[in-house]
Order: structure tokens, then sequence, then C-alpha cells
């Protein structure tokens, strides 16, 4: 019989053994890898100083996700649903600030110093506590200690739910307080999901917002028709009168049947759902300068941020409601061809960063492989040149994709063929809706005359945002000064044939071998974060550098 002494000796003896095969085998590699982070903020926090390289506004922090701890560099730009803010602007209690003041009741809580309310750990703010961000960065590993350090280069976005989304008809509005429901029964003020658009300045109807960084994007309008064009909850009722800014012509009524222009799933005198402007119809004598009137019985879909109407009290239905950044309304509304304005929006941009071609460089012998693709999918609210259930092969409105000047000079980087050619990659694919598509495998397309957007020239050629621009309506000011903010300034007119849109999907590249350490991400090949962004945003510092 074996002693029990020696058993004992042999089971510490195999534990050492087993220790040191463990230690071994966990060694971490030495270049650096990639990350993306989808989960619950828990923990937030905001430098007292800015970091070298920084500056003050611009400070940066750390993010506790699922346990992970990841350090927020300077001068990272936050992308939340419809806006964008600095780090240290969430921690700025005046950001935060609901508008008006006086509009909630009871008040909105104050966010307290040193906290962005949107962390788990935070004390209950204005809404729920639970918000989720998608952090994207590199792992940097010292190769002396081991020691690894999560730097993030990317948030995108932040939000309270990012797959939150609901739609329904619209089943009451009321116009004193341009609050509405949607999904209840016809007429009744008390059923349906309670809705107000977080708009702080007014855009699109009374100015108010519970928290305006989670605004809609008020230039380039997030609640729009799906056609792209701008809409907005009317202050006035349309029984009693008409809203200047979102006048009743605009939503003409539904001819008799056998009229021209006669829907026949509406009712006779309907407000019309599908109309061409100022076309010889039921549309001829609409304002294309001014949004469309939202009402009763229109199809919406629609994102936002969950909010209580007492924080003080539980989350019921009866004490909640829906701050919207994002809503498209179902109606198929068009302005004239070949006229001005006209107007676009972006529902789908998907862009790969990877090297020119489909297989990118090595990174310390790790084999890559990377994407080229861009996927653009837009509506359009002028189909010229395209008759009904026909193809073109490139929209004459269609004049191009630029960056934003940022501290430069705009610059044009992808457009129709410059000599009238016509260009596949680069149609109206649908006439009927306005839908345009781009599609291109590679980032660098012959029949574009150059080059789509190559990094082959190194820091700078892949931005954060880009414009979609229709021809012949560049930066044209609509005068739509009736507006008024909340301070009594005019607000300036909404800017037609153009849509400034964020870059949410980058596809990144990933190792093409099982089993070899994952590779970092190319970082330095993304402009707006290696050289920083205009004047006022410098280099992320510190930056999550490559290899």
């Amino acid at each position: 019989m074996k002693s029990k002494l020696c058993l004992v000796v042999w089971i510490i003896v195999a534990g050492l053994l087993w220790g040191t095969v463990a230690q071994a085998q966990t060694a971490l590699p030495a270049v650096n890898a990639g990350f993306d982070l989808t989960g619950f903020i828990q923990v937030a926090t905001l430098n007292a100083a800015p970091r070298p390289g920084g500056s003050a506004g611009q400070e940066g922090g750390t993010i506790t996700i699922n346990g992970r701890l990841i350090i927020i560099p300077d001068n990272l730009i936050v992308q939340m649903p419809a806006s964008s803010f600095t780090w240290a602007q969430l921690f700025d209690p005046a950001v935060s600030a609901a508008v008006p003041a006086g509009f909630y009741n009871p008040a909105r809580p104050v966010q307290p110093a040193g906290r962005t309310g949107l962390a788990l750990n935070d004390p209950g703010q204005n809404h729920f506590p639970s918000y989720e961000v998608r952090v994207v960065g590199n792992i940097i590993t010292n190769p002396a200690t081991g020691v690894q350090r999560y730097i993030a280069a990317m948030i995108l976005p932040a939000a309270q739910q990012g797959l939150n989304a609901q739609s329904g008809y619209i089943n009451y509005i009321d116009y004193a307080t341009g609050r509405f429901r949607v999904g209840g029964t016809m007429g009744d003020a008390a059923s349906g999901t309670l809705c107000e658009i977080n708009d702080p300045v007014g855009r699109f109807g009374l100015a108010h917002s519970p928290d305006p960084r989670f605004t809609c994007d008020y230039n380039n309008p997030t609640i729009t028709t799906a056609t792209g064009y701008p809409c907005g909850i009317p202050n006035v009722d349309s029984a009693v009168g008409s809203d200047p800014d979102r006048p009743l012509i605009n939503r003409p009524p539904n001819p008799a049947a056998g009229q021209p222009g006669n829907d026949p799933f509406l009712a006779e005198g309907a407000p019309l759902k599908r109309f061409t402007m100022n076309v010889a119809g039921p549309g001829l004598n609409c304002d294309p300068t001014k949004q469309i009137p939202l009402m009763v019985g229109d199809w919406v879909d629609f994102s936002g941020t969950l909010f209580k109407i007492d924080p003080a009290l539980g989350p019921g239905r009866v004490n909640t409601f829906v701050s919207v950044h994002t809503l498209t309304a179902h109606l198929g509304i068009k302005t004239a061809p070949g006229t001005n304005p006209a107007y676009v929006r972006v529902e789908e941009f998907l862009f790969g960063v990877g090297e020119a071609g489909n297989t990118g460089p090595t990174v310390a012998g790790i084999a890559q492989e990377t994407s080229t693709r861009v996927v653009l999918v837009a509506f359009c609210t002028d189909d010229q040149g395209n008759a009904p259930g026909t193809k073109n092969p490139y929209p004459a409105r269609i004049e191009g994709i630029y960056n934003p000047p940022g501290g430069g000079t705009e610059q044009f980087i992808a457009f129709p063929n410059g000599n009238g050619a016509t260009n596949p990659e680069l149609q109206m694919d649908d006439p009927v809706r306005g839908r345009i598509r781009l599609q291109l495998n590679k980032n660098e397309n012959p029949p574009f005359n150059g080059v789509f957007v190559s990094n082959a020239a190194g820091p700078g050629n892949f931005y954060r945002e880009y414009i979609v621009k229709l021809n012949g309506t560049r930066q044209v000011q609509l005068p739509d000064q009736a507006q008024l903010q909340p301070d009594g300034t005019p607000l300036p007119g909404l800017i037609a044939g153009q849509y400034r849109l964020p870059i949410f999907d980058y596809i990144f590249g990933e190792g093409t071998n099982f089993g070899e350490p994952w590779p970092p991400f190319n970082f330095h090949q993304f402009g707006f974060l290696k050289n920083g962004e205009g004047a006022n945003v410098g280099p992320l510092a510190p930056f999550p550098t490559f290899q």
C-alpha cells in the first residue's frame, strides 16, 4: 500500500509542475491586438487634467464594461445615436441639462459632479441606469512586463439600447406639448407609447429635450419621411389651423375616387401619404422649403431613450416616455423632378478599412484578411431621369460623396464618372421609392476615373464622417427663418441636397489562421485619430498604436 505521505508529496509536486506548465501556456504574445467590446457602462471616470498631447475640455478617462477597464484617450470623440460629444462633455451638467428647464414637471435632477449619469454605479437620474456602449480599440502589451492596457480608439455609439426600435401608427398628438402616441387606439390620449422628439432647438416642432446628449440631428435630419423629406410634429391642430413651419398644404387631401392622384387605401379627403410636389395633381401647391406635418394615422419607425416622467417613481407604463432621436415616417413624398430643393437621407454606410486588395499585410508574422468593401444605401426625393419600374445606371441628382472639411478643405472622394459615362456601382435601383445604392468590392474603383478611398498614402484617408450630395443643391440654405430657438433667435433653415453622417460600421481586418495571435486594428491609418480633427481636436493621447 502506498503511504499517505508519498501520495501527498506526489500531489504537491504535480501541482507545482502543472502551475509551471500553465504559466508557460498562458504567456502573452508581445504583439498588440484589436478589441471590440459591447456592454453596459459600469463605471465612467474623467481625468482631472489633460494628458500630454491633450488639451483642456478634451480630457479622457476610463470606462469599465463587463469588468474590463478601458482607457479613454484625450481628444476622443464619442458618437451618440444622432450627435457627437467629447468625453469631457458627457460629464458636464450643462450639456445634459433639460431644455427648456420648465417644460418637465417635476424637474429633471441635476447630474452629479464627476458623473455621466449613464453608468450603473451612478445614482438614479432622469432615465434608467443601464446604458450600453460599443468600444473599439487595441490591446497594448508591455513586452517587458506582460501588462496589458486596453486603449479605446472609437466609441460608436453610446446609447441606452442600440437595437431598441419600435413602429406603429400615430394614434394621438398633443399639439400643446409636442408629444404623441404610437400604437394605441386612434384618438385615445391614454393608449399607445408616449413619445416626444428629443429636439432642444425646436427644429421638428416644439423645443424640448430631457437630455440633449441624446438629441436628434437637427441639421442632417434624422426625423424624415422614408424618401428623406424632413418632417415634424405640428404646433397647431389641423382641425383649427396650419403650422407655418409644417403647413397643411404639404399634406394635400386625397382626391375622390377616379380623380388623378387618388389613393385607394385612404378615405376621400384624408391627408395623402404619397405624392409628388408641384406637379399636376393634388400636390401642385406644396411648399418644398417647409417640412411635412406628421399626422394621426401615419406609420412611423422610431428609436429613442426611455425616460421616467417622474424620476422619483417607478418604471411603469404610465410613468415613462420615449425621447425619440430617430424617426422615419412611411410616407412616399417626392419633390418635383429636376428642381430644388431636393432631399436625401442615408440609411446604411458599411465601410471596409483594409489595405487596397482583399489580403492585408502580415503584422509581426500574423496573416490577415481585410476588406475594402463599401456599401451605401440612400433615398432621395427626386428620381429624375427614371421611369417607374426602370433603372438608371446613375441617378442624375447624385453629385458625389465628400469628406467633411474639418480644419481644412472639403475633399471630393467619390462621384459618378466625370465624363458622363454610366457607372454600374452607383445606381438608383428602385426609382419608385427613390432608393440609391453604391456597392464596391474594393475601395479602388477604376470606373470612377480615380480612387474612391484608399489608405495607400498613409494617414488621413479614412474619415469619421462623410457627406452625400445632390448636384445643383450644394449647401442650399432654405428660407425657413420663421422657426425660433428657445432663446428667441431665428433657427437657420435646413441644408437641402446633402446628408452628413458618421460611420458606425467599419470592417476591420482579422487573422486568417486560427490559433495565431489576434492582430491589432489599423488605427494609424485613420487620419482623424492619428492627426486629429481640425484645429480644436488633436490626435488621440495615448494612441492605440498598431505595433
